[in-house]
């Protein structure tokens, strides 16, 4: 499901990645880093989030972050189906090296839902759908989706 938010985003605008670890509650949120373009951000989001959030193995890692669009004061986090998480992890992170071009076209594809309102749901879900990985990458690549009501 697509959640709506009518907050204008600047492309080209400041952000900041957020740290919060779910483990020891009592330890602050921490900028870890921070920078400009909305593309940008995105890859360090889906990079933090799917090399610690979510584990190898499929459990949930002790990290939970998200992107802060500074100026307009709007906070993004990677939400969707579960599976979809931990098969993008596979696929990303699978021979041990980060696959930079994949994360980019996650982020695009992502910066393309931010721009209309709505959320990383229908990228998860089209990851845990896909027959394979080249099939989701052959999606990202396409301007074609569906839209959930």
């Amino acid at each position: 499901m697509h959640s709506r938010d009518s907050v204008s985003v600047n492309e080209r605008g400041k952000w900041e990645i957020w740290h919060q670890d779910t483990f020891d509650r009592e330890s602050p949120r921490r900028v870890e880093v921070n920078g400009r373009g909305l593309e940008a951000g995105l890859i360090e989001l889906w990079t933090r989030h799917l090399s610690e959030a979510v584990r190898a193995n499929g459990g949930k890692g002790f990290s939970r972050f998200n992107l802060w669009l500074k100026r307009e004061g709007k906070s993004i986090r990677v939400i969707g189906e579960w599976e979809g998480q931990v098969r993008l992890r596979g696929w990303v992170y699978g021979d041990q090296k980060r696959d930079r071009l994949l994360l980019k076209r996650i982020a695009a594809k992502h910066k393309r839902y931010v721009l209309r309102g709505e959320t990383s749901a229908e990228i998860l879900a089209e990851a845990k759908a896909s027959g394979s990985r080249e099939d989701f990458e052959k999606w990202l690549l396409t301007d074609k989706e569906r839209f959930l009501c």
